[in-house]
């Protein structure tokens, strides 16, 4: 007899637990784990669900550590989470690591591991981080930012560098450069920024709350280049006389302004809704193209009574062509439905808003310009409900599409003049783009069961540029910027959900054989039954329970058995022209009919073929019978190898 000590396998896997929850860290990070879930010292406390944290700290040779440790291994499946961080600080250098691993309820691993890192050397900071990841997918992708502040001889110098890469081939590389010099008397900002390469970010979930399993995940791809630069010019300056000009004269009308005591007022119109026109090309019971072309907008001016006045101005100007169609059948196998719609649409706008008073103007104007192609369709069909276990069942796909592209061209401008505090600037900002995109979902349901996809394509290029000139912050301003960037995208999604709590339900309604609202061990009983008597017609199909047929030249009576092997009744042997009787069980014996009478002998035969097909009905019977105990059997075999 072999004895075997659980306890100690126990505490053996416990002690293995962390080592594997760890597989994607650092040596380092693998020994201070494990380290840490053995410390006799180290501080424990539980919290409300469940989860264990560990901390442990100290200081040596100028060195403070201090190191916390939370696992978690509470949930509804095989969910678990391990939560490792350690903060090291000597001198002007401090350095934070951090280790997440967590397992969802399927067993699938993810892990991210972060270190991050702050030093001063001399005038020079630095600050670091790297963080490494896998996702379930088997993904693995490295980050490192790093961003130097660094003194120059006559300024400074701010330069931030990333560089992401992945185990799938991509890679992207950033980087935002801010130099501040004092050149003659000047403040001189310059920015450099650009960037290049591609990019991918998963994402997966795995829940069960409610009810509901669902499981499902999605990824982006990203790749493109960018590049912008940007200088500023400031010079500090006297305040310009023409201020203080501007302040006396805003001082008295301020004063005027309350002796009137003027009262609030506003007016607003909006332009006549006739000068936007529809036209219907073409109209039908499942659809219609139009046209519209016209222009729409408003303008309003406020005055506060007060203070100062506000108005605003905007026109638009349209020309499209809109065509839409949606239809609908249903029939014994359900319903089906459809719409779609398409356009072709160029537009024209202005916009533009201002405040003048006592303090000066603020104003501002947007000028755009676009045209934009768009078509869509949605879809639907779905099957005739029906009852299963007691749970209205039915099947539904649903579907939706769309494509569209837009290019656009806008430009802004902007006054602002006010005494306090003094200001006089004029700034303006231009740019173009051009998108387009494919993108498509669709969703499958069938009673507790349903899956949800979706996926996108898209390109798409920008440029843009901007300037500002005036006096700001007792500072005379000159600068500019140019920017541009191009880039393209994939991604897609998935989801599967199902309601357990409905399969429930379901499964309650049909183990309740017997009806009573329970169940127990009478269904058990009921269940046999029915398969009996079902079993007993399936494989004697159309036998009879008794027959009593005359005799051809006397008086002969035979009644059949009702069960197979009793007997009952009175039998005599049958004369030669025979009876034309069969019990249904036994081959059909040739003696008891009347080979010369040719309705007995086509009796004759259609009883051998029933025969015939009851005997094949039990070899199939006992064939299916088999296979289902073998499948049983192997079933049980791999619960238990997955147990073990």
């Amino acid at each position: 007899m072999v004895r075997v000590n659980t306890r100690s396998k126990a505490a053996k896997r416990t002690a293995e637990a962390p080592e594997a929850d760890t597989r994607h860290a650092t040596k380092g990070v693998q020994q201070d784990v494990e380290r840490l879930a053995k410390s006799k010292k180290a501080q424990v406390t539980t919290a409300a669900d469940g989860s264990t944290t560990r901390r442990t700290s100290s200081s040596r040779n100028g060195v403070e550590t201090e190191k916390t440790l939370t696992t978690s291994k509470n949930g509804k499946l095989l969910e678990s989470k391990l939560e490792y961080s350690k903060t090291t600080r000597k001198g002007d250098r401090e350095t934070e690591n951090t280790f997440v691993a967590e397992t969802d309820l399927l067993g699938r691993r993810s892990a991210q591991g972060r270190t991050e890192t702050t030093s001063l050397s001399g005038e020079t900071r630095r600050h670091t981080v790297t963080t490494k990841q896998n996702d379930v997918y088997g993904v693995e992708q490295s980050h490192r930012e790093q961003t130097v502040e660094k003194p120059l001889a006559d300024g400074s110098r701010t330069a931030t560098h990333t560089k992401t890469k992945d185990s799938v081939g991509n890679q992207h590389a950033s980087s935002d450069v801010t130099t501040v010099r004092e050149q003659g008397g000047e403040t001189v900002t310059r920015n450099d920024t650009k960037a290049k390469g591609s990019t991918l970010e998963t994402r997966s979930h795995a829940t069960f709350d409610d009810g509901l399993f669902s499981v499902g995940g999605g990824a982006d791809w990203k790749k493109g280049q960018s590049f912008g630069t940007s200088t500023l010019r400031e010079r500090e300056i006297e305040k310009p006389k023409a201020f203080e000009t501007a302040d006396a004269i805003g001082s008295r009308a301020e004063k005027a302004l309350d002796w009137l005591e003027l009262d609030a007022a506003s007016w607003s119109s909006q332009v006549d809704p006739s000068r936007l026109k529809e036209t219907v090309l073409a109209e039908g019971d499942h659809g219609s193209v139009r046209t519209r072309v016209g222009v729409t907008g408003g303008q309003s001016v406020s005055f506060d009574g007060r203070r100062g006045v506000d108005s605003t101005f905007n026109r638009e100007a349209k020309a499209g062509v809109y065509a839409e169609s949606s239809g609908q059948v249903s029939g014994r196998l359900g319903e089906a439905s459809y719409q779609a719609g398409a356009k072709a649409e160029a537009k024209a706008s202005v916009d533009a808003r201002g405040r003048l008073d006592t303090n000066g103007l603020d104003a501002s104007v947007t000028a755009r310009v676009g045209a934009s192609i768009e078509a869509e369709v949605h879809g639907r069909a779905e099957t005739p409900s029906i009852t299963i276990g007691g749970v209205e069942l039915n099947a539904s796909v649903e579907g939706h599409a769309r494509a569209s592209a837009e290019a656009v061209a806008e430009a802004t401008g902007r006054v602002q003049i006010t005494r306090n505090p003094p200001t006089a600037i004029v700034s303006g900002e231009a740019g173009a783009s051009a998108v387009a995109k494919v993108e498509g979902e669709v969703k499958f349901s069938a009673g507790p069961f349903s899956v949800e996809a979706s996926g996108y394509a898209s390109a798409g290029a920008e440029a843009r540029a901007s300037g500002v000139f005036g006096y700001e912050d007792g500072k005379l301003k000159i600068g500019g910027s140019l920017g541009a960037a191009l880039g393209v995208g994939l991604g897609g999604s998935a989801t599967l959900e199902v309601d357990v709590a409905q399969i429930g339900e379901m499964a309650k309604d049909i183990a309740d054989v017997n009806d009573d609202g329970k169940v127990d061990f009478w269904d058990g009983v009921a269940a046999i039954k029915k398969t009996a008597s079902f079993a007993t017609g399936w494989l004697m199909p159309d036998a009879p329970a008794s027959t009593t047929t005359p005799a051809t030249g006397g008086v002969t009576t035979s009644t059949a058995p009702s069960t197979p092997g009793a007997v009952s009744g009175t039998t005599t042997t049958p004369a030669a022209t025979g009876t034309n009787t069969w019990d249904g069980l036994s081959m059909p014996n040739p003696d008891r009919y009347n080979m010369e009478n040719p309705k007995e002998a086509a009796q004759f035969q259609r009883d051998m073929a029933k025969y015939q097909q009851m005997m094949n009905n039990i070899s199939l019977y006992w064939q299916t019978l088999s296979n289902v105990l073998k499948a049983q059997n192997d079933t049980a075999q791999a619960i238990g190898r997955n147990t073990r």
